[in-house]
Formats: structure tokens, C-alpha cells, sequence
């Protein structure tokens, strides 16, 4: 009995694109990163300071990352309902 969720081999053996795309952009995050390591004044709300460039563009990544988390956890959670609803 074969296994259904086995991967059929069709004797070919391509590159994981995936996995070199994502080595290809931490790479260039991280040059970003090193390249961009002046100083930067930032301004929020009531408060005024100084950071890394290089710390500003990592916190902004990861709150986009997070709010996108969130969004799309939304979004599915009211399809879901939605779906419930209309069966």
C-alpha cells in the first residue's frame, strides 16, 4: 500500500527554489542591515530619541510582519464564520 501523502518522484530533481529565494533575501536583509548602521532620530507620539538606522528598519519589518499576522488571522476567522453560516 503506498503512502498518500508521499511525494510522487518523476525522476527529475529540480533546485529548491524556495529555500534559495529565502537565502537570497536574508542575505540581502542583511546587507541592508550592515550597510545602514548610522544614526537616526526618530519621533513617536511624545517622545524624541536617537537609534540605529539598521534597528528602526528591523522594527518596522516586524511590525508589518505582525500586523500582517493579525490581519489575515482576521480575515480567515470571519470567512469562517461566514462559511458556517451560509452550509
Amino acid at each position: 500500500m503506498s503512502d498518500p501523502l508521499a511525494v510522487p518522484d518523476n525522476g527529475r530533481r529540480e533546485p529548491p527554489w524556495k529555500l534559495i529565494a529565502l537565502g537570497a533575501v536574508v542575505v540581502a536583509i542583511l546587507i541592508f542591515f550592515l550597510q545602514n548602521r548610522d544614526d537616526s532620530s526618530v519621533s513617536f507620539l511624545w517622545a524624541d530619541f536617537t537609534w540605529p538606522l539598521w534597528a528602526v528598519i528591523g522594527i518596522s519589518i516586524l511590525l508589518g510582519v505582525a500586523l500582517d499576522r493579525l490581519a489575515s488571522w482576521q480575515w480567515r476567522r470571519s470567512r469562517r464564520r461566514r462559511d458556517d453560516t451560509v452550509s
